[in-house]
């Protein structure tokens, strides 16, 4: 487990790239709208899906009446469309993790001789 907390600053990046663009986004009810907007497309990136075809499916049941909102989730709506999947994304994350592991064992050995 790592010690540091990357992973958790990076998330909050894009709150902090759009915090003055969304100083003036109109009402108090519009600002929650869009934060539940941005939650919903950042959980899609999270889970590896193709946003844009999340969201356009995801809209579309709902305006068709879809009312059994977990089928919705981005975790369990990728299990019954694999074909949303960006695994470039998996396969990238896997490299990183896999070059960070090298970085270590190197940094270990120099240490330890």
């Amino acid at each position: 487990m790592p010690i540091d907390n990357n992973e958790t600053e990076q998330l909050m990046k894009q709150v902090a790239l759009g915090r003055k663009n969304w100083m003036f986004i109109g009402s108090v009810a519009a600002g929650y709208r869009s934060a539940n907007l941005m939650s919903l497309v950042s959980s899609a990136a999270r889970n590896d899906l193709d946003v844009c075809m999340y969201m356009k499916a995801v809209l579309e049941r709902l305006l068709a009446g879809e009312t059994n909102y977990d089928t919705l989730r981005p975790d369990v709506w990728k299990q019954s469309h694999p074909e949303a999947l960006r695994l470039y994304c998996q396969e990238e994350r896997r490299s990183r993790a896999d070059a960070r592991a090298v970085k270590r064992a190197r940094r270990r050995i120099a240490r330890h001789g």
